[in-house]
């Protein structure tokens, strides 16, 4: 398999994460505004190219593939380009603020023959296709119920990326994106947002929220996603004859199954602390083949989050 070479848009704290443990092939970098940031972090990390500019960087033919690292109100732009100039993209989640802008870019990708791929930890971590390949054997049933919570005590900060709507703050995108995902990628068949319900900021961005799913396989999942307290970063997916605990769940390696009768199970595949390495594997594997299978459990995830920001009356001001 042909190892790709790697362009990063965005070199904020997640991009250094990228650089230190994807193991990929990174070629250059660049940033919206500031060349200067970009030399001085391509000398930092011993990157051989800082360009002016996303442009600049998609006209250098050396590069095969986009790492979009930048806050969510850049990502749709970001990708947009990238995609027009022929580029492979690898987005950060949350891939897109809606479900419109994310279809545009799904069908771009499409008349291109190009990979764009969410770099959502959950849908890429060994120990998902595991625990697959454990329920068969061990004949857990069918599921039933999902829960889960994720949540920070974060500061107000009004100029924050978490606070502000310019930079399509909030819990959902940022928090709520890791158990939406966990949800989809357990279930069976496309999860139906039912019910939802949020409190805002004074700045108009979501801090706490709650929401109730099922499907047409009669599986029900709840989570919660919160700026304003720390909860347990923990999921329970419920089957027949048992129930798997997912500790550390928006980045984790091992579940540990309580079946009926009998003594716990623990499941462990693979090394957390490799998520994004996993992550560039996928989208190798997938620009080698053609095949992009976590595509669908994206478009999913975001068509229900779309659908509650619309039932809460939120838009960001770069959807407008």
């Amino acid at each position: 398999m042909t190892e790709l070479n790697w362009g990063i848009i965005g070199l904020g704290s997640i991009a250094r994460q990228f650089v230190t443990t994807a193991k990929a092939n990174v070629l250059g970098v660049a940033t919206g505004h500031d060349p200067a940031r970009a030399r001085a972090f391509a000398a930092e990390y011993g990157i051989p190219h800082a360009y002016a500019g996303l442009a600049a960087m998609c006209d250098d033919p050396a590069i095969d593939a986009i790492y979009v690292a930048n806050t969510h109100n850049f990502h749709y732009p970001n990708i947009k380009t990238a995609l027009t100039a022929g580029k492979h993209v690898l987005a950060e989640k949350a891939i897109t603020l809606n479900a419109a802008q994310l279809g545009e870019l799904v069908a771009l990708a499409a008349s291109r023959h190009l990979i764009l791929m969410e770099a959502q930890t959950t849908y890429h971590l060994p120990l998902y296709p595991a625990l697959a390949a454990f329920r068969k054997a061990h004949h857990v049933g069918r599921l039933k119920a999902i829960q889960a919570s994720i949540g920070e005590r974060v500061p107000v900060d009004l100029h924050g990326r978490f606070y502000d709507p310019k930079l399509a703050g909030g819990a959902l995108l940022d928090m709520g994106v890791y158990p939406l995902s966990l949800i989809r990628a357990l279930m069976t068949a496309t999860p139906q947002l039912t019910a939802s319900q949020v409190e805002m900021s004074d700045t108009g961005v979501d801090l706490d929220e709650s929401f109730l799913l099922n499907n047409a396989n009669r599986e029900q999942a709840s989570f919660h996603a919160t700026l304003l307290a720390r909860l347990p970063n923990r999921a329970i997916a419920t089957y027949e004859n048992g129930y798997f605990l997912f500790d550390n769940a928006n980045r984790t390696d091992s579940a540990t199954y309580y079946p009926l009768a009998g003594e716990p199970e623990v499941i462990q595949a693979g090394d957390a602390k490799l998520a994004m390495a996993y992550e560039v594997q996928d989208m190798q594997q997938a620009v080698a083949t053609g095949e992009n299978p976590t595509l669908a459990w994206t478009v999913d995830t975001m068509a229900i989050m779309t659908a509650a920001r619309k039932a809460w009356g939120m838009r960001y001001p770069a959807e407008d």
